[in-house]
């Protein structure tokens, strides 16, 4: 090297002294050259690392995506690399540009040295920061399991609580309260139409002793594949495979993790064995109960239940009750109190039968009510397997009263397994295929039509509510009867959807609706002779293969469904199928779609979560399409030009987490479709679209974007699919926006916007406002501040601010010039507040201005010069806090500041803050999570701990000046007394050196009635627990070193004796990773 040479040579010349100094003074001077030796080699390096990240990012994406998918939560480590990623992009670009422009200057004979030098040295240092942040990418796992689906949210119909509903209920919690392992299987039996299952419901929705809760519904055809998956979906994770064993002994081990875990499997007609299935009980697994629901004593005992419960006929007082409240019946009307006694007999016993006929009786006159007590005395029985008398009678007196569109959707919801759910969507397009409503030719105005259809067969109990929002089903008995109902007045369909009979052997000459979903059909006929089918329904099948002329007799089709099997290609038949009016194609490994096109009917086309690479061109020729979803097709490369743009009737367009090279004007090449098809398309009411180009944000474009409902457009971001119905995801947002951009942010509900880097506040954006927003998500924007001044009375109805890895960002709330309550933010339930190093204070000016009862949730991370969160004119606002969390905030001392000037002045004075007891603040606070606030010396005054009496989590780790957890103040030593903390449940202290009490005032041990976890990790200092024999008469774990449990101090020797069996050691505390 030529600079080893030049140092080499004078040390040859200069003493062993001179040397020294000599070589101390080049080394300095070698390595500034170095950089402009190296220029080219380092800009190099630092472009193949740039393309390594974004390989990188890419593949972390899918990962997470498909983590997602699964329902798994998504480690904070991971969305941190994510954010931190945008930040690395963003200084990638800058530093590209900058190397472009120097470049472009430069010519041989003039080279800028100086600037050479400066970008070889940055892009030198950028790249060791980049392969450092690569290397951080190598993650032990992308995700947690989810947090478990709760039962709890599953709807559930209006509950009368008759005394006969209440007895059952008490019974039941009284067996699950009781820790007695003998109670392992609770068997509840009664007639069908009881109402077990919205018993069941009920029981869920009360304080029972489970961290877990699973509500399976087993049926007539149990199926042990779909139980197993059923069960996994509420432990949030997958069950690969279909060997039944394997399954079993996943779920069986996953189980077990649950300490205590409810298992509901309700409707059994049959034994089901719970091997077979993987549920583990009594000796096996000592904290798991099972309560089976079934219409027969027998199949209980079958199932080796260990207690029962019978569900009994109503009693005549209860009939009475629940017959006036479904029928809307005033008190004190004698006329139609002798009407219902006699109604009410004429129905029996079932709370089913009775809730159908009153429902159907409701506001009626008096004189329809006796027309039903004459035409249900004298109707001839009709005799339904299975089904009691009544129950049959009164859906068919039900069913009469209904018009003909509701009729029509009941059948419809036949067509679907008992333990299916069925979608308003679904439901929307049945009423467009079957043209429910002839007059109406829009998509959207049949679903305004259909939706209160629907909800009034729910009120009448003729469907049921799903378990899911908007999802609605059938009673298993209600579709017998409505399905003998319908081929007795000539509507000839099988339905045999769930049963697992394959193809049916019958003739199916006259069937018009055929569903054959979830029915282990492996292979699909030659050539079916169904002449008059209209609707065929095939999903959830395994079939591979579709017979070439399978489609030759079947013309009539308006309605197919092949969703969720395993085709790869359409039969060449499939062009018989001129009347088709809906095909649902969606995830199905179909990669060619070519011959979808010239059908003139066809209005709704779902190839969402298909293999296709290119659509078809044909497409374009399908010119009555409403509705197309290409959604979740990862190998969509190509969509056309011109074919978009030729679907004038198009109402509905999904294309998120799919196809994004949309060309724009001004770049367009020819080889993709452009935004400007999508904006031709005038009817179009739902978008749903990701844009990988920027430049569309800059482009007007006219079109329907004052006519879209709902929409979802994600512009060079990650594609979000849990946003609600109206949002927008945009990259790189300036203050110079297009007015198409400008019409929708006006509307936007959920807004998130990435790498903004030319808007100081959200207040630049150039609309009139945010009225309708509720959501807002910033990150890696540099912005100054979010809110000025003038911008809250556009942000009203605000629930949501979640604002990461904003390095400029000096202060989230500017108050200041604020009068009155203009502020606001009287609907702000979340602030999430994460890698903010510069933000000095969260709220600037007047805190009176400030409306915060409504926040239940705020975490603030990475927040590095916040000293303290809230004054004490806002902390005694945050009446309904329930969930607090800080992390990593280095300089944080306290939580609520002392001072009232100091957090509202962003500055700060050393004093001593536990001389004076704070007034009562959050006092609906469940947890509180502190770690790695250096600074923090205790986290509770006496008086603060007394009046959290909600509060049940408290964990504080990682807090290397942490003294105590509840300090007692001299002023505070009156008020002493046992009962701090009623309802706290886990007490979690880790990493804490420094600590040396839980508590420090004058009693010995607290009471913590409710305690049931300790954990003590890494507290060397700590000698003592404020407990004794009477203490925490809950509690069942304590994690802690068995060195260190060994040398604490008791004030009685019998406390040690107690907290030891308890003791475990073998523990690895997730929380703080979270």
């Amino acid at each position: 090297m030529p600079c080893g040479w030049v140092l080499s040579t004078l040390s040859n010349t200069a003493g062993s002294g001179l040397s020294c100094i000599l070589e101390r003074l080049w080394n300095p001077v070698e390595r500034q050259i170095i950089y402009l030796v190296r220029y080219g080699s380092n800009i190099g390096a630092f472009r193949e690392r740039a393309r390594d990240l974004e390989a990188k990012k890419t593949d972390v994406l899918r990962f997470v995506k498909d983590a997602e998918d699964r329902g798994e939560e998504i480690k904070a480590e991971v969305r941190n690399w994510q954010v931190q990623t945008i930040q690395y992009e963003m200084d990638v670009e800058l530093l590209e540009e900058k190397i472009q422009k120097s470049e472009g200057r430069c010519h041989t004979w003039h080279l800028d040295w100086r600037k050479r030098h400066q970008l070889s040295r940055v892009a030198t240092k950028k790249t060791v920061e980049i392969i450092e942040h690569i290397r951080l990418s190598n993650f032990e796992s992308i995700s947690f399991p989810a947090r478990s689906a709760d039962v709890r949210s599953i709807p559930t119909p209006e509950f009368v609580p008759l005394k006969s509903a209440l007895e059952v209920i008490k019974s039941v919690m009284k067996l699950l309260k009781d820790n007695s392992i003998s109670i392992n299987i609770i068997g509840v039996y009664g007639s069908g139409g009881i109402g077990k299952t919205t018993l069941m419901k009920q029981v869920m929705k009360q304080e029972i002793p489970f961290d877990k809760v699973i509500f399976v519904r087993v049926t007539q055809t149990p199926d042990v594949k779909r139980v197993q998956d059923e069960i996994a979906r509420f432990l949030n994770t997958e069950l690969e495979g279909d060997v039944e064993v394997l399954r079993a002994a996943f779920l069986s081990e996953r189980l077990k993790r649950q300490k205590r875990v409810l298992i509901i499997l309700d409707d059994l007609w049959g034994k089901l064995d719970l091997a077979v299935v993987g549920i583990p009980y009594g000796e096996e697994h000592k904290g798991c109960k099972i309560i089976l629901t079934s219409r027969f004593k027998e199949v209980c005992d079958e199932m080796e239940s260990t207690n029962y419960v019978q569900v009994e006929e109503l009693t005549d007082e209860d009939r009475l009750i629940l017959f006036k409240k479904k029928a809307g019946l005033p008190e004190g009307t004698k006329a139609f109190d002798r009407a219902a006694e006699e109604v009410v007999r004429q129905c029996g016993k079932l709370p089913n039968a009775i809730v159908i006929i009153g429902t159907a009786l409701r506001h009626k006159p008096v004189r329809e009510w006796n027309e039903a007590i004459k035409r249900k005395k004298a109707s001839t029985p009709i005799n339904v397997e299975g089904i009691p008398e009544e129950v049959v009678l009164c859906v068919a007196l039900g069913y009469d009263q209904l018009e003909t569109v509701a009729k029509s959707c009941l059948q419809f919801s036949c067509l679907f397994p008992p333990y299916y759910s069925v979608s308003m969507e679904e439901f929307v397009i049945h009423g467009l295929v079957d043209r429910l409503f002839p007059q109406v030719g829009l998509l959207g105005e049949v679903g305004n039509r259909v939706h209160p259809v629907v909800l009034r067969l729910i009120s009448s109990s003729l469907l049921l509510e799903g378990d899911r929002e908007s999802c609605f089903r059938i009673h298993d008995d209600t579709r017998k009867v409505v399905k003998y109902i319908a081929a007795r007045e000539g509507d000839h369909f099988i339905a045999e959807p769930g049963m697992k009979k394959g193809w049916p052997r019958e003739d199916l000459q006259n069937c018009e609706k055929l569903s054959l979903m979830d029915g282990n059909v492996t292979a699909l006929p030659d050539q079916p002779k169904c002449p008059r089918l209209t609707t065929l329904f095939l999903q959830n099948n395994p079939f591979a293969d579709i017979p070439n002329a399978f489609f030759e007799h079947t013309r009539e089709i308006k309605n197919l469904d092949l969703s969720s099997t395993n085709i790869s290609s359409l039969a060449p038949s499939l062009p018989c199928l001129e009347k088709l009016r809906s095909l649902h194609l969606e995830n199905t490994h179909l990669n060619d779609a070519s011959l979808i096109r010239e059908f003139g009917e066809l209005e709704v086309l779902i190839l969402k979560g298909s293999r296709i690479v290119e659509l078809p061109n044909g497409i374009g020729t399908v010119s009555n399409l409403k509705l197309l979803d290409l959604s979740n097709n990862l190998f969509l490369q190509v969509i056309p030009p011109n074919v978009i743009s030729k679907l004038s009737q198009l109402e509905e367009l999904y294309v998120g987490n799919s196809f994004g090279d949309w060309e724009v004007e001004e770049t367009a090449n020819g080889q993709n479709a452009r935004f400007s098809e999508v904006a031709s398309l005038t009817r179009l009411t739902v978008l749903y679209i990701h844009v990988s180009n920027t430049k569309v944000l800059s482009v007007d474009f006219d079109g329907p974007w004052t006519n879209l409902k709902r929409f979802r457009v994600c512009v060079n971001d990650d594609y979000w699919e849990i946003a609600p119905k109206r949002s927008m995801h945009l990259k790189n947002l300036s203050n110079s926006i297009a007015s198409w951009v400008k019409l929708l942010l006006e509307k936007t509900e959920y807004l998130t916007l990435t790498r903004s880097s030319n808007l100081q506040d959200i207040g630049e954006i150039d609309v009139q406002g945010f009225t309708g927003l509720m959501c807002m998500h910033l990150r890696a924007c540099s912005m100054q501040r979010i809110f000025h001044s003038n911008f809250y009375p556009t942000v009203q109805i605000l629930e949501e601010l979640h604002v990461e890895y904003c390095y400029s960002l000096k202060e989230v709330f500017c108050l200041e010039d604020i009068e009155g309550e203009q502020a606001g933010l009287k609907r702000l339930r979340e602030l999430v507040l994460v890698g903010l190093p510069k933000v000095l204070t969260i709220w600037k000016g007047n805190h009176s201005v400030v409306y915060l009862k409504t926040l239940k949730l705020m975490k603030v991370k990475d927040c590095g010069k916040l000293r303290y969160l809230f004054s004490r004119t806002l902390a005694e606002g945050l009446g309904n806090l329930e969930d607090l969390s800080i992390l990593k905030c280095d300089l944080m001392e306290e939580i609520v500041s002392v001072d009232e000037a100091e957090v509202e002045q962003g500055a700060a004075q050393e004093r001593n803050v536990s001389s004076a007891p704070q007034p009562m603040f959050f006092p609906n606070l469940k947890k509180l999570l502190i770690g790695k606030c250096n600074k923090m010396k205790r986290v509770l005054s006496l008086t603060n701990a007394h009046n959290l009496k909600q509060l049940e989590e408290l964990t504080v780790a990682s807090c290397n000046h942490m003294e105590r957890i509840i300090t007692v103040s001299d002023e505070e030593k009156a008020a002493e007394n046992k009962n701090v903390l009623p309802k706290l449940k886990i007490l979690a202290l880790e990493d804490l050196p420094e600590l040396d009490s839980v508590y420090n005032g004058e009693i010995a041990a607290l009471r913590w009635p409710s305690l049931e976890e300790l954990k003590v990790w890494d507290c060397p200092k700590l000698m003592k627990l404020p407990l004794d024999t009477r203490s925490a008469p809950k509690l069942e774990t304590f994690k802690a070193h068995s060195a260190w449990f060994e040398k604490l101090q008791w004030n009685e020797g019998y406390s040690k004796l107690r907290l030891q069996p308890l003791l475990n050691e073998n523990f690895k505390d997730e929380e703080m990773r979270r």
